[in-house]
């Protein structure tokens, strides 16, 4: 480890029209003898005159053929866009290309739009429902306060897009970094390469620390035709009532597919599933909830519908009950949605944490989980081996989605490199079903956990702090990771100590952090070398001053990233963020042109 200071224009349709043009060519040179059709009389004619100019020219015959091709392929050609133009109308059938030739699928370019992200509603006490009506809620505590933080990059003339933070539904700004302009404005906008002095200057509008007491939405408009480098946090903490500790979440960019695990509705454990609609569609949404027993079938897992700039919430227990652990696939049919789960737990009249989990990568045959704290061996004895307390030791969670069993090589990375499990790192992961590994034998540190698998599988970690028996215990989920690329914006939540942990399971990495103040000034980046097999921590305070948003950029050997929060003095509070997917170039999709 070393830590220093330092500063298609699209081709698509050529190898059709290549191969359209040469069947033609090959057609007319074959001429009657060959069984094909002659050409028609008047380009017959054009190419009887272009042999004449060449002959008279001395050319040869040999360029004389190769223009009657070129003359009968350019004819043939014009037919072909009348047949195309004919077909489009109806006046011709439609019919399938010869066997073995091969057409081009063109692609249109896909406008960069909106760099949307919900940030859920506080967490709230569940009280009750009605049986078919949404849960009602009570406030946590007295002393619970959420506060959601944000950053947008800027472009590099040091010019800032539209942005800010809005209620879920509402145009009516909560802050605004910079005044939103008008849609049709931004049409046709190239990127900027440098201010009106033409020297290239980067600054950020930071927004921090804004109270809220419902789900909210961080919007920032496209920026020189790319979606802008942004990222907003949410950060929930309280002190007392049933819900003290701390919670934390990155605020979500919409997706139709989501994968969340963590959820547990045993005796005392409440999970709530909070799906938020911020489009101007309706959503359709699907559950799959999957049990430590296999899949979990229940009716309303179906046709859960959430309206446009609507949030709604589900109770987990009304749907699988009675489950140490719940793996949740939420799919949704159209608007976008984000999906997150209120996850506390209550033992007796002994608070045992509050966390907001928040989806994790696709599946894959390889999931890496950053950030997973464990702390002191003692402390975390002596709270586990307390009556009722199983549950508050860190566990790997792993999903098998599919038919098949997994066979799972898990290795443990920290600073000092690999460490290993008890069982040597190889389990194995049932078919349909949430398999839990307990990684409460690893020592005090924070850590990367890589899952290599035979089939696609999803991962996370639990991970709890306390400080003594018998006082109040808090979790974290800690979700598993893209890896990190370029243009990675962290935005770090106010009023608690915070790390970035990053871990390269191979090879060799170097990470750039470059802190953003508070007043959107970008400072001297931080150059990090991390080893293959090990984690790095790399704490706030590392930073001169105190950042407010840590861009990242990645480059070398695969490498994952997560911020760990925890409260100072004598609070078992703690979180895990992990670092959401960089900034989207631009895109392209395949048009089909059918009917």
């Amino acid at each position: 480890m070393r830590w220093g200071r330092g500063h298609k224009a699209s081709a698509e349709g050529t190898s059709t029209q290549a191969g359209v043009a040469g069947a033609a060519q090959d057609a007319v040179a074959s001429g009657p003898q060959g069984g094909s059709a002659a050409a028609p009389p008047a380009d017959a004619g054009i190419a009887a005159r272009a042999v004449a100019r060449d002959r008279a020219a001395g050319t040869g015959a040999g360029i004389g053929r190769r223009r009657l091709r070129m003359v009968a392929g350019a004819a043939t050609g014009v037919l072909l866009v009348a047949g195309t133009a004919a077909i489009a109308s109806g006046a011709v059938p439609r019919t399938a290309p010869p066997a073995g030739d091969s057409v081009s699928v063109p692609t249109a370019a896909v406008p960069a739009g909106d760099y949307t992200a919900v940030c859920p509603a506080p967490p709230r006490l569940l009280e009750g429902a009605v049986e078919g009506s949404d849960p009602a809620f009570s406030p946590a505590s007295a002393s619970a306060r959420t506060r959601v933080s944000g950053m947008v990059l800027s472009d590099l003339s040091g010019s800032l897009t539209g942005s800010g933070l809005l209620p879920v539904g509402s145009d009516e700004p909560l802050a605004l970094l910079q005044a939103f302009a008008p849609e049709a404005s931004l049409a046709g906008e190239e990127p900027a390469s440098s201010g009106t002095d033409g020297l290239t200057t980067r600054t950020a509008g930071v927004v921090g620390g804004v109270a809220v007491d419902a789900a909210s939405l961080f919007r920032a408009q496209p920026q020189g035709g790319l979606t802008p480098v942004a990222a907003a946090t949410v950060g929930y903490t309280a002190t007392d009532g049933d819900l003290r500790g701390l919670a934390a979440t990155g605020c979500q960019v919409p997706s139709s597919d989501l994968w969340l695990l963590g959820a547990s509705t045993s005796l005392g454990q409440t999970s709530i599933l909070t799906l938020t609609n911020p489009t101007g569609t309706p959503a359709t949404v699907a559950l799959e909830l999957y049990g430590p027993d296999g899949r979990i079938e229940a009716a309303g897992l179906r046709d859960q519908l959430v309206a446009p700039g609507a949030t709604r919430q589900i109770v987990l227990a009304g749907l699988a009950g009675e489950q140490e652990q719940v793996g949740i696939r939420v799919r949704s049919d159209g608007g976008r949605i984000a999906a997150f789960v209120q996850q506390s737990v209550l033992r007796g009249l002994t608070p045992g944490g509050v966390e907001v989990l928040s989806p994790g990568a696709m599946p894959g045959v390889t999931q890496v989980v950053p950030g997973v704290v464990i702390q002191d061996a003692a402390t975390a004895r002596s709270i586990r081996e307390q009556k009722g307390y199983d549950a508050a030791s860190p566990e790997l969670q792993v999903l098998v989605p599919g038919s098949s069993d997994a066979v799972l090589d898990i290795s443990v990375y920290g600073s000092g490199g690999e460490v290993e499990l008890p069982d040597g790192g190889v389990a194995t992961a049932t078919a349909g079903a949430v398999t839990p590994i307990s990684l409460a034998g690893l020592p005090e540190g924070n850590y990367t956990v890589a899952v290599t698998s035979d089939v696609s599988v999803v991962a996370s970690a639990r991970v709890t702090r306390g400080l003594d028996d018998g006082k109040p215990v808090d979790l974290a989920g800690a979700p598993s990771t893209v890896r990190l690329g370029s243009d990675h914006a962290i935005a770090l939540a106010e009023g608690v100590d915070t790390s970035i942990v990053l871990g390269a399971p191979s090879g060799r990495a170097e990470v750039s952090l470059t802190p953003v103040s508070p007043k959107g000034v970008l400072g001297e980046p931080l150059m990090i070398g991390i080893a293959g097999g090990t984690s790095v921590t790399v704490p706030a305070s590392s930073f001169e001053g105190a950042p407010a948003a840590v861009i990242v950029d990645a480059t070398g050997d695969p490498v994952y990233g997560a911020q760990t929060l925890t409260l100072g003095g004598r609070t078992a509070g703690i979180s895990v963020v992990g670092i959401a997917a960089g900034a989207a170039g631009p895109q392209s999709i395949p048009v089909d042109l059918g009917y």
